[in-house]
């Protein structure tokens, strides 16, 4: 298994753009929402076979590459059952699950099938998009919302671990992939946590590398041949995800995904004060409790977490931290996103809104539009609008002239400093013949370097080479006074009948 960086995981602020409207299944998908945990999501609207609409929802999709449907569906129903029986107000809630077999007849090469999870929509944004939101404006999350924020995630954490089925039987529930992008902020203040048996399946049924983030994984989750972990593998998640929101520094992010396992099969980060100086030791302590490497050494319940974190939270400025939330995400993002993620429009309305931005995407550039008679004005000197493929062809074409100009000169000059250099050693051919008495019609390849002082070094190519004949020559050429110029090597021939 790899353990490579997921691109959630990487922090933007993505805007809605382009209305999808897929169909998958009863619902229809409106917008992607790529910040939504390991795969991100779609938001999507359920429409019954009467045209109604009933709300909106997000659909997590896991493509899976066995051809095994069976097999793989079992998996998926013995993972994602569990994530239908949780139910807390710090965890998103999953209303349905199905299997999307892609259509295709026997003869077709075997297709991925796609796992649908549903969960409720809850207007806001996931931790990744608040701290990339707050890089880009160089700054940090507050103290006492971080704190009071990953309280609410161990709330949802240890709901889930002491989750029972209808006979009282303990579900054993992980999560498994706590992090930044499967925590949710809503913008009424809330707090949920997404994302459950999504790490699991994902491992038990996606061939080649996981896309999930070291950082989540404790040590004993990713020594090879283990796997036997328990809630504390969530505590340490959250952990890690505590430290990121508190100083935006990933702990263990290195060049290399090799050397971010290293970092964090070891424990190698240090305390969240050495990026953010001001922490208190007492934050250091805590944080870094929950991301002891060893199991033992972490708090034993995300239960015993959160009561850490609300001590820590209250010492620092106690107050109702739903209300503080909502306030920060309103003067973070602006009323506009808030207002506009908040009341989706109707699929009548998105229709609309898409045809438009086809027709506008298919209309040719305005300075291509001829005005009426009436309405136009007299010619004035303007700027004309070039689409970008033709700006790339001109600067391509300009380019390409500018090198082949420089081909053209380099070329040139080479031409007329090598017919220098030779007639050069013509004038020095007296001299170099009477190293060939005997040898009429004998011709010797000479390598010369100059040095751009007027002297050369000469050697002498083939059977002379090295011979006394050889070392004639190349002491006769380099006594001769060559032109003063640096260039590249030339190689001339002497002859009885001249070079």
């Amino acid at each position: 298994m790899s353990f490579l960086l997921y691109p959630s995981r990487e922090r933007s602020v993505f805007p809605d753009g382009k209305p999808l409207l897929w169909q998958l299944g009863a619902y229809v998908a409106v917008f992607q929402r790529p910040e939504f945990g390991t795969t991100g999501a779609l938001l999507a609207r359920r429409v019954e076979e009467d045209g109604s609409e009933h709300g909106d929802v997000l659909i997590h999709q896991l493509p899976t590459s066995s051809a095994l449907a069976q097999t793989s569906a079992s998996v998926f129903h013995e993972e994602w059952r569990l994530a239908t029986q949780l139910s807390h107000p710090n965890i998103l809630r999953t209303l349905d699950t199905w299997l999307d077999t892609p259509p295709g007849t026997a003869g077709d090469a075997p297709r991925p099938l796609f796992f649908q999870l549903v969960t409720e929509y809850v207007p806001g944004e996931t931790l990744s998009s608040v701290l990339a939101a707050l890089d880009a404006k160089g700054t940090r999350l507050p103290v006492p919302m971080a704190l009071w924020v990953a309280a609410q995630v161990a709330h949802g954490l240890h709901a889930a671990h002491e989750a029972t089925d209808a006979q009282g039987q303990s579900l054993g529930v992980l999560h498994r992939d706590v992090a930044p992008a499967h925590v949710l902020l809503a913008y009424d203040g809330g707090v949920k946590l997404s994302g459950f048996a999504l790490a699991r399946t994902a491992v038990r049924l996606m061939s080649g590398p996981i896309f999930k983030h070291v950082g989540s994984q404790p040590p004993e989750a990713q020594r090879k041949g283990s796997g036997q972990v328990d809630r504390r593998a969530d505590v340490y998640g959250l952990g890690v995800t505590l430290y990121e929101a508190l100083t935006g520094v990933d702990p263990f992010r290195r060049s290399h995904d090799y050397d971010s396992l290293k970092a964090a099969m070891s424990g190698d980060a240090p305390p969240p004060s050495h990026h953010r100086p001001e922490l208190p030791p007492t934050v250091d302590a805590v944080v870094m409790r929950a991301m002891a490497p060893k199991a033992e050494d972490r708090y034993a319940t995300a239960a015993d977490f959160a009561r850490a974190l609300e001590a820590l939270r209250d010492a620092f400025a106690p107050g109702d931290g739903r209300e503080e939330l909502a306030a920060f995400l309103r003067d973070l993002f602006g009323e506009e996103r808030i207002r506009a993620r908040t009341h989706v429009p109707t699929l009548a309305e998105l229709r609309a809104r898409a045809a438009a931005l086809e027709t506008l995407e298919a209309l040719p550039p305005a300075s291509e539009q001829e005005p009426e008679a009436e309405d136009r004005a007299p010619p004035t000197p303007a700027t004309r609008f070039v689409p970008h493929s033709r700006l790339l062809y001109l600067y391509g074409g300009f380019l390409l002239f500018i090198v082949a100009a420089l081909v053209a000169n380099v070329a040139k000059s080479r031409e007329s400093f090598v017919a220098e250099v030779t007639e050069v050693a013509r004038a020095g051919q007296a001299r170099a013949m009477s190293c060939l008495r005997g040898a009429a019609g004998e011709r010797v390849r000479v390598l010369l370097q100059l040095d751009g002082a007027g002297h050369a070094e000469a050697k002498v190519e083939g059977p002379l080479a090295g011979t006394v004949a050889g070392r004639c020559i190349e002491e006769a050429l380099a006594g001769l006074t060559w032109p003063r110029k640096r260039g590249m090597p030339v190689t001339v021939e002497v002859a009885l009948d001249g070079p």
